[in-house]
């Protein structure tokens, strides 16, 4: 499948994330978790506006229906950061997208869903952390996660201005930070802006211009 950006609202993602958890609980989503949820989704995707391909958190590989899409990113491999070509998850809409991403973050992160639907932002960051999710500072990755948390969900997009998400180890996930992949300059900008001095990786024009 082509590589496409899919630029969304946060209010857009928090409503779609919503979605698929009633979907898949049958009933209705608890607040505290599509918030948290919303906040993470917005760190992998500037808020919605680099979204490529529907896909929530940059999960790599196949989509349950097939779908992949090829995009530059950038990985830590043997403690250097690198350039790499790899395949991502792609999406028909929204709903689909979201729907993987609640089932991925069900089946393999529970404990960090279950401190999520408490609203424990930082049990969360512990849980993720603990699972190898992300390798940057759990304090940075709290700190991130609680203020986006404090956006509203009508921001449409992250302010322009600001550098990039902590690194996470590769689960089937990008390994090299939240797993941007889209153009991940805005998105940078924001949780710089959030907390400054994080080393990461992140994509660059060039490279966004390359998989457009």
């Amino acid at each position: 499948m082509e590589a496409q950006r899919t630029p969304v609202t946060r209010a857009e993602l928090r409503a779609a994330i919503g979605r698929a958890l009633e979907r898949t609980s049958g009933t209705k989503a608890d607040a505290q978790l599509v918030d948290v949820l919303t906040a993470q989704a917005s760190l992998e995707t500037a808020s919605g506006a680099s979204m490529y391909n529907f896909n929530f958190g940059g999960i790599k590989g196949h989509a349950p229906d097939g779908g992949i899409a090829s995009l530059r990113t950038h990985e830590v491999l043997g403690g250097k950061e690198v350039v790499v070509r790899d395949g991502f998850r792609a999406y028909a809409s929204l709903d689909d997208g979201a729907r993987d991403y609640v089932s991925t973050m069900k089946s393999r992160f529970g404990s960090a869903v279950d401190a999520a639907s408490h609203g424990d932002v930082a049990g969360f960051a512990a849980a993720l952390k603990r699972s190898g999710y992300y390798t940057a500072s759990q304090a940075d990755y709290t700190r991130g996660l609680t203020s986006l948390m404090q956006v509203p969900a009508s921001a449409a997009s992250a302010p322009a201005g600001h550098a990039s998400f902590p690194a996470r180890a590769d689960l089937g996930l990008t390994s090299a930070g939240l797993a941007r992949v889209g153009d991940a300059l805005d998105a940078d900008r924001w949780l710089g802006a959030i907390s400054p001095g994080i080393s990461h990786g992140c994509r660059t024009s060039k490279e966004d211009e390359d998989d457009s």
